[in-house]
Parts: structure tokens; C-alpha cells; sequence
């Protein structure tokens, strides 16, 4: 497949993806609102899964092995997604912990399965059809439209994490006299602190009144907000965290290498994803007893 075939199709399921979210808010809150960290009117974590299932196109007449393997493999980027983004700038930027069925508040199972039926839509009749098309279209137009989409966006991308480092810095230099014990108290005081942060943010520029309008529900762990004359502090659970998180890319990895090795890519994945797992729950149980 071309990579300018795959380039567009990345940015035509992050529109899509915009359109939907853009749509449940709606449903959910009767306004509307600009969801994505980015300006422009698409979510990128769409066009990477969008993407990421490309090679589940020998399966397109197979939907519920596309229905079952979507809800792993997009559950899992929106997973690494929310890890990497609060690992970087130190802010949860979407929390599930209401929602039924949710890991660490990461990802929730109606989510999860709103995946595996938008994996079905992709795989079995979007792709075929774009393909299509794109195959229609002369090949400098779509070498020019890569060109547009890929100079538009990478300014989108520049600025907005422009402005995502300056909510680390105010999260890690964060002061405030009204809130008063942070450290000293056992108390959660998460919520007061993104309260404090979300409204500063709203007096700053529209790329950071933007962020707080697409995450309203952004959250900020009181260890995240640095001690004075100290380090930040990692519990024992954001520790096994890690080591699921880093478990989990070296497994995904190494299964393609060995795989790529003995023919069997899925089995070594699988293999060393279970290895992971067991880990973490080792660790987990070992921190239960203590």
C-alpha cells in the first residue's frame, strides 16, 4: 500500500473520529465542543487505530474476528495513549473511573466496545471503499493533498504542544495558599488542584482555553505537583504501572521479531503479553500482602 494511501486515510479517521466525538458530546452535554488536543477538527488517536488496523484487511469477510481484535488493539492504544500523555505533561487527561468496567480509569468497556464495532466499519467497508477512490485520484493531487494536510497539522501539532508543556510547568511549579497540607495531609486533594489549574488555564490563550474545553475532566495527582527541595513521589501502583506499560511495547517488540523470525507473530505477542500480565500480578499480590 502507498504511504500516501495511508497518510490520508490516518487523517480521514481522525475526522471521522472528531465528527463522533463531536457528536456523543453533543448527546451528553447538549453543546457543542472542539474534542482532541489539537486545534483542527480531527483526533489523532482515531487515525492511529484507524491505521493500526489496516493489516486486518486479509479478515474483512471475517467481522467478528475484526470485532474481537478492534477492541483489543484500540483498547490498548487508548490505554498507552492516556499513559504516555500523563507520564509527559503530568496530567490525566481523560479519567473513566466512573464508568463501568474501567482499567485504572484508562479505558472503560463501552468504550472498549464501541471499538470493536467502529473496527468492523472500518475494516469490512470504509477501507475497501477509500481504497478505491484514492486509486481514482491522480497521484500528484494526492502527493499535493499529503503535502497540504501534513504542513496544516504539523503547525497544529508545534503549538499545541507548546502549550501542553506550559501545563506541565504549572503542574510541577504549582502554589497555591488557599490549598493548604498538600503533602502533609493523607487527603486526595486532586480535585482542588485541578479546579485551581483548569481556571488558570482559561485566562491564558485560546490554545490552552481549548484544552480545558476538550478535557473538562482533566485531573492532577497531588504527586505530580513537586515538593519543595525534593522529588516528585511514585506510589507503588503507578510503579507496576510502568512496568506493565514498558511490558507491554517490549512484548509487542520482541513478538514481532521473533515472529518475524519462526512465522508466528501473533503467538510470540501473545506469549509475551501473558508473561506481562503475570508479572504484574505477581508484583500486585506481593504489595497486597505488605
Amino acid at each position: 500500500m502507498k504511504i500516501e494511501y495511508v497518510f490520508i486515510l490516518f487523517w480521514l479517521y481522525a475526522i471521522l473520529g472528531w465528527i463522533l466525538e463531536l457528536i456523543v458530546t453533543y448527546l451528553r452535554q447538549r453543546k457543542l465542543v472542539n474534542r482532541g488536543f489539537l486545534l483542527g477538527p480531527y483526533c489523532p488517536i482515531y487515525g492511529v487505530g484507524g491505521t493500526v488496523l489496516l493489516f486486518l484487511y486479509k479478515y474483512n469477510a471475517s467481522p467478528f474476528i475484526v470485532f474481537v481484535v478492534s477492541i483489543f488493539i484500540c483498547s490498548l492504544i487508548e490505554y498507552l495513549a492516556s499513559y504516555i500523555l500523563e507520564a509527559i505533561y503530568k496530567v490525566r487527561w481523560w479519567d473513566y473511573t466512573n464508568r463501568f468496567l474501567n482499567v485504572n480509569g484508562r479505558i472503560c468497556l463501552t468504550n472498549s466496545i464501541a471499538f470493536g464495532f467502529l473496527g468492523v466499519l472500518l475494516v469490512c467497508y470504509l477501507n475497501p471503499w477509500f481504497l478505491n477512490l484514492f486509486r481514482s485520484i491522480d497521484p500528484k493531487t494526492l502527493h499535493l493533498i499529503v503535502i497540504i494536510i501534513g504542513s496544516i497539522t504539523a503547525i497544529d501539532v508545534l503549538l499545541t504542544l507548546s502549550a501542553m508543556d506550559d501545563v506541565r510547568i504549572m503542574v510541577t511549579n504549582f502554589k497555591d495558599k488557599s490549598i493548604t497540607n498538600i503533602f502533609k495531609s493523607n487527603a486526595d486533594r486532586s480535585e482542588e488542584i485541578s479546579f485551581k489549574v483548569r481556571n488558570i488555564l482559561k485566562q491564558k490563550s485560546f490554545i490552552h482555553k481549548h484544552l480545558t474545553k476538550a478535557y473538562e475532566n482533566l485531573k492532577i495527582y497531588k504527586n505530580y505537583v513537586a515538593r519543595k527541595g525534593g522529588k516528585e513521589k511514585t506510589n507503588k501502583f503507578e510503579t507496576i504501572e510502568n512496568i506493565f506499560v514498558i511490558g507491554v511495547l517490549l512484548s509487542i517488540i520482541l513478538g514481532l521479531i521473533l515472529g518475524k523470525i519462526f512465522g508466528n507473530k501473533g503467538l510470540f505477542i501473545c506469549i509475551f503479553l501473558a508473561l506481562d500480565a503475570l508479572i504484574v500480578r505477581l508484583l500486585s499480590r506481593g504489595n497486597d500482602e505488605k
